[in-house]
């Protein structure tokens, strides 16, 4: 009955193995970063199986239903719904996350998220338990819960979800990859969003 959350849960750790090779400059500078680094997998670790795993069995039937209601649409459908999808995922944690950065929240909760100036990919889901139920989870999983892709689809954007966000913790440049969110965690203003169009609809973009 969890088969969304294995997907999520094992491939989100396979990233974070496979950028491993990157996380190591940063792990290898003091032993305080080290202690930071695990503190990021024992914090992702929790959030994942304290919260996601529980919203994933909850919503089960209706993840499941929307699955086999979405199993033969055309490709048009499927583009379409993935162009919804994506864009209702981006705006929503887009907003959630700026009203996190509002001076009156922040301390309380994003800031724990901040802790990583330099970021590593388990860092990723290093949040207070408040922002990865909304942020990491609702603000993906309602827009997908409104749309619906069929079984292949939603495993398939799980896997992607979890490279995405891996990937923009990484603190490191890539070749073909403009890695935007490592700016927000040194500047905090910008670049809220991911893929930096909301920015730069909202006026926060920075690169």
């Amino acid at each position: 009955m969890i088969e969304p959350f294995i997907i999520h849960f094992s491939s989100y750790w396979f990233f974070c193995g496979l950028f491993y090779q990157y996380d190591k400059k940063f792990i290898t500078k003091s032993n305080e970063n080290k202690k930071k680094y695990y503190n990021a997998i024992k914090t992702s670790l929790t959030n994942q199986i304290c919260f996601t795993l529980p919203i994933f069995y909850l919503l089960y039937n209706k993840i499941n239903q929307v699955i086999l209601d979405s199993e033969n649409d055309s490709i048009h459908t499927i583009l379409l719904k993935l162009f919804i999808t994506i864009n209702l995922s981006n705006l929503s944690f887009y907003l959630f996350h700026r009203i996190l950065h509002n001076d009156k929240i922040f301390k309380y909760i994003h800031y724990k998220h901040h802790q990583f100036i330099t970021t590593v990919a388990p860092s990723a889901l290093y949040a207070h338990p408040i922002e990865h139920i909304i942020c990491n989870n609702l603000c993906f999983l309602i827009p997908y819960l409104i749309t619906g892709f069929s079984r292949n689809i939603t495993y398939g954007l799980i896997i992607f979800g979890s490279l995405t966000t891996t990937l923009a913790h990484v603190d490191h440049k890539f070749k073909f990859i403009s890695n935007d969110h490592l700016y927000h965690h040194r500047l905090y203003k910008y670049n809220y969003g991911f893929g930096g169009y909301i920015d730069r609809l909202f006026m926060s973009y920075y690169n």
